[in-house]
């Protein structure tokens, strides 16, 4: 009965953890500043924590004894004959198979975006040029690129709340300056559902490819 506990604890615990969120935060003012918080946990990843330095051992003088060991005999690994998979499959089935792998990295993609929620989303710009003319020029080249870029990403990400702010800088001394936030959150559910899925669809196509490949060494060996 104990152990009927212990295996409940822990099924129990797993499901809790799938509930829980993996959140990103991004902030940029003149530097990027990374952070990934799951439940109480939180990681810089951008710029990293310097590493401690470890004090150096003192290294030991190898032993003048020879080594009894016998040298362990590599066994030759199976290269990928591509040419072999093209003979078996022909180049139209070769451009298929791109494609389905194409496919499955796009879909992996998708479910990934569209299962990630921005909380929060500002970028504050203001445009600087040699002067208010140059300004202006630059100021319309930036907006051309940014806002249909945003709009991309909204179209695939859902967002929540966002702010965008633009500015030339028709000042004396134009200065450019740029500032961002980014907060990001995506469940590890989800996470675990879109790898089950696609997974088990890039496992059937790996397993095709080897199929080939297999049949196409035994067909050399004969």
């Amino acid at each position: 009965m104990f152990v009927l506990y212990i295996i409940l604890g822990i099924l129990l615990f797993l499901f809790l953890l799938t509930l829980l969120n993996i959140r990103v935060i991004a902030v940029y003012n003149e530097e990027l500043t990374l952070w990934v918080r799951v439940a109480f946990v939180k990681l810089r990843l951008v710029p990293p924590k310097p590493k401690k330095k470890k004090k150096k051992k003192p290294q030991k003088k190898p032993s003048k004894k020879p080594s009894k060991q016998k040298p362990e005999k590599k066994k030759a690994k199976k290269s990928f004959d591509f040419k072999a998979l093209v003979k078996e499959n022909g180049v139209s089935g070769i451009i298929n198979i791109v494609k389905r792998i194409a496919k499955l990295a796009v879909g992996t993609l998708k479910d990934f975006f569209s299962a990630v929620t921005v909380t929060k989303l500002s970028v504050y710009l203001k445009i600087a040029g040699s002067d208010a003319a140059d300004s202006a020029i630059k100021y319309g080249r930036v907006c051309a690129v940014l806002f249909p870029s945003l709009n991309a990403v909204m179209n695939v990400v859902r967002v929540k709340k966002y702010e965008v702010n633009v500015n030339p800088d028709f000042s004396d001394e134009p200065k450019n300056s740029a500032k961002a936030e980014l907060r990001a959150k995506i469940r590890v559910l989800s996470i675990i559902i879109i790898a089950f899925k696609r997974g088990i669809q890039a496992l059937k196509l790996f397993m095709k490819l080897k199929k080939s490949d297999t049949k196409s060494v035994d067909e050399k060996e004969k």
